[in-house]
């Protein structure tokens, strides 16, 4: 996740928090905004510091990227592998059907 987004999300769940935590204390309108914001700075501020400091001692060169297109070859072949494997089951799914009819019209025949 990115900075910016751990920062948006921590301030929009503060805000929800500071409302929430106002409706429950039934406050007045001056205090119900006031706690409201004030709850919700100190998500922002919270959020801030912590992508702040992990930005600072986290070594960004030790992060590993993920190479796509060995990624790609890889889920391509396992897509082939199950189209053969959905070509197989429909192929045993036509036999049984078929082998289901055969024995349809001999027992049909043996009524007789």
């Amino acid at each position: 996740m990115r900075g910016e987004n751990f920062i948006y999300f921590a301030t929009v769940s503060g805000f929800f928090i500071g409302v929430i935590f106002s409706i429950l204390n039934e406050l007045s309108i001056d205090s119900f905004l006031f706690a409201t914001i004030m709850i919700t700075l100190v998500f922002y501020l919270v959020a801030l510091s912590s992508v702040a400091f992990y930005i600072k001692y986290v070594d960004v060169k030790k992060v590993v990227y993920l190479n796509k297109k060995e990624i790609d070859t890889i889920l391509d072949s396992q897509i082939k592998e199950l189209e053969k494997k959905e070509d197989f089951i429909i192929e045993s799914y036509e036999f049984i059907k078929k082998i289901e009819q055969e024995e349809l019209e001999i027992f049909k025949k043996s009524k007789r």
